[in-house]
């Protein structure tokens, strides 16, 4: 959870990097809570569906993860010939993150409510 919060504002950052160094800095931690991310996304989909089917479930999610990669560049071209400036892209590519983090903070309740239910 804190690997996806730190990617969505490590996107936010970088609009804020006047300096290439801080750039650098900030594509560093982007780049070190994405790999973090990756490497915990298989353990949480065993854990969420179970040894059957995780491979669905990885499957899935890079399914989904390809959509906003392969239509987010166009977006944010877009916005730039609107609004002149990256900044609101980059903004804007921070806040998915940022949910999802918050949702997956809900999961330990969800499953402590389903294991209450059964009893």
């Amino acid at each position: 959870v804190a690997s996806f919060f730190f990617i969505g504002l490590m996107s936010m950052m970088i609009p804020l990097c006047h300096v290439f160094g801080a750039l650098i800095a900030v594509c560093l931690f982007m780049g070190l809570f994405d790999g973090c991310f990756i490497c915990i996304m298989a353990p949480i989909a065993f854990e969420l569906v179970g040894a059957q089917d995780v491979s669905q479930a990885i499957g899935f999610l890079l399914g989904l993860m390809s959509v906003p990669m392969t239509v987010g560049p166009p977006i944010a071209g877009l916005l730039r010939d609107k609004l002149g400036t990256y900044d609101v892209a980059f903004y804007l590519a921070g806040v998915p993150p940022l949910i999802g983090g918050a949702m997956l903070c809900f999961i330990p309740w969800v499953h402590e409510r389903q294991k209450l239910k059964e009893r």
